[in-house]
């Protein structure tokens, strides 16, 4: 019986938080049921004021932050003030705003105020009937991977296929090349508020399926492997680290107890069977630890085949652009992530490739084919795998 009791009690505590999705009042509507959306409890305190809490996604995480999105609108046109809690967290993301779930904003300087322990921070607006998104950062969820996906579909070098399925049923998708000898993998969206990280994956993607001189030669040399959305129940729920089955994908590596890493775990082994040998992976991440970008690399006495990849990556990305990157290299640790995974595996370059969670847009449009087609140049100089 108590065994019973015990399992009542942990599906209670696995019960994803945002239950509580929608409030309204005479003026207000608040609803966070959409693909992406987080709300767990909104009280009105005035017509023109609410507080909202954001819990983290379940009780497992220890991620000391959580993600938010909603959307507000009013009965008429009106100034609102918005107090956001983060009890079990803090005030990580700085609001991004938008009329129409697309084309986002950073909200302004003036309109945001964090509190002095960041345990809250109150959003200042105007808001209509039409309604305005407000999120921690840019909504891209399933349909976004869908209209990705299309594009990639379409592409004469790729074919798309599903790769496994999440616990709770969606998709995980993989886009790849006819087999070569050597092959890329790029992988997306482990973690689901990381939403730079996807956004400089997709342009990272485009310049490597470009029709340049320089791309055509690296897809004829290199097998593609990109998996551009790993942890779709994460993104769907609006979940800060976790996926449906309340497991950090990127702690997943090598135990593959998870659905999505068993699924490029599978394929994977398929590869050796095929005699394609992986040469290079790229995560792609993003992080508050940084106001640039960082890419956690191997140490150079790690000696990874092609050797000295990332010094040379790194060296002549900084030779072509004015903007601040971090080069963080660092010895394997205990964590079962893909870093180590891939390293430990294969002996490759198996890089976190890491944008803070505030650079500019632009700034990641502009300077990710820089760092694209310096990968292809250090990769295409590479000898060929033994």
């Amino acid at each position: 019986m108590l065994r019973y009791v015990l399992t009542f009690v942990l599906l209670l505590l696995a019960i994803p938080a945002g239950a509580n999705s929608y409030c309204e009042n005479t003026t207000l509507s608040i609803d966070a049921r959409f693909d992406g959306g987080r709300l767990d409890q909104c009280k009105f305190t005035s017509e023109n004021a609410a507080e909202l809490t954001f819990r983290n996604e379940d009780f497992k995480v220890d991620s000391a932050f959580a993600w938010f999105a909603f959307r507000i609108a009013a009965r008429d046109s009106r100034s609102v003030e918005v107090v956001m809690h983060f009890p079990d967290s803090y005030a990580r993301f700085w609001p991004k705003l938008s009329r129409d779930g697309k084309t986002w904003t950073r909200a302004g300087d003036d309109d945001v105020e964090r509190s002095e322990v960041g345990k809250s921070m109150t959003l200042r607006l105007d808001v209509d009937e039409r309604g305005t998104w407000v999120s921690a950062q840019e909504l891209l969820t399933q349909a976004w991977y869908d209209d990705w996906f299309a594009q990639l579909d379409a592409h004469f070098d790729l074919e798309t296929a599903v790769i496994g399925e999440s616990s709770q049923g969606r998709s995980i998708r993989m886009a790849s090349s006819d087999d070569k000898p050597e092959a890329i993998l790029l992988i997306g969206r482990q973690h689901p508020v990381e939403v730079p990280g996807a956004i400089a994956m997709r342009e990272f993607v485009n310049v490597v399926l470009g029709t340049s001189k320089l791309a055509r030669e690296f897809r004829q040399r290199y097998m593609l492997l990109i998996v551009p959305l790993i942890n779709p129940d994460g993104v769907a729920n609006g979940n800060a680290r976790h996926n449906a089955g309340l497991t950090d994908l990127n702690r997943d590596w090598g135990p593959f107890t998870q659905p999505e890493t068993q699924g490029v775990a599978k394929v994977l082994n398929g590869l050796e069977e095929r005699g394609v040998t992986p040469r290079l992976m790229l995560d792609f991440h993003a992080t508050k630890m940084s106001p640039t970008m960082t890419f956690y690399t191997q140490v150079p006495e790690d000696n990874t085949n092609p050797e000295l990849f990332a010094t040379r990556w790194m060296s002549r990305v900084d030779e072509r652009i004015d903007f601040d990157f971090t080069h963080d290299p660092r010895p394997p640790s205990d964590l079962d992530n893909a870093k180590n995974y891939f390293f430990a595996r294969y002996g490759i370059p198996a890089i976190t490739y890491e944008i803070g969670d505030e650079v500019d847009r632009e700034a990641i449009h502009k300077y990710t084919p820089v760092f694209a087609e310096e990968m292809m140049r250090v990769m295409l100089a590479a000898p060929n795998a033994e």
